[in-house]
């Protein structure tokens, strides 16, 4: 019995040190990269910060491409400011990129986007408060008539 008792009691030490082992033995570390979102490749591009007291929306590219960009707004104090940050490749000669605010068929030109640090930028400030213009647009325009032509970016404050 004396041997009988000391194989056993080697194999439970044998299977206690297995586990000690397994428990310790270092883990592989599952690194997972976090995609910075169309907020922060905007700011990081224009390199500004967005406020956190505006309304913000993520404008999507409806055209095809890969272009993306943020519109804010906020009134106060009497006062609607409306801007539009976007990544987007340069227009051909005598095209431009033009802002829109949209409620059905109510649409608002915001204005010709400028080209800016890192992409193209559009402010546009009016007394009229347009908050209730969910709908935003960013179009390729060939003329400077008032009718949006190509649909670039699309989104909505909702």
């Amino acid at each position: 019995m004396k041997r009988r008792d000391i194989v056993i009691g080697l194999l439970v030490l044998a299977v206690l040190a297995g586990v000690v082992y397994w428990a310790r033995r270092p883990k592989e570390v599952l690194q997972v990269e976090i995609e910075p979102s169309v907020e922060q490749k905007l700011e990081d591009s224009f390199k500004l910060e967005i406020p956190e007291d505006v309304d913000k929306a993520e404008l999507s590219d409806v055209s095809g491409g890969s272009s993306t960009g943020i519109s804010t707004r906020k009134y106060e104090n009497g006062k609607f400011t409306h801007s539009v940050l976007a990544d987007l490749p340069d227009p051909e000669s005598g095209e431009f990129y033009q802002g829109w605010l949209v409620k059905g068929d109510d649409v608002i030109s915001t204005g010709r986007m400028t080209m800016a640090k890192g992409g193209y930028l559009l402010e546009f400030e009016s007394p009229t408060d347009y908050s209730d213009h969910k709908g935003i647009w960013v179009t390729l325009e060939e003329k400077s008539d008032a009718t949006p032509e190509k649909h670039i970016l699309e989104g909505s404050f909702e």
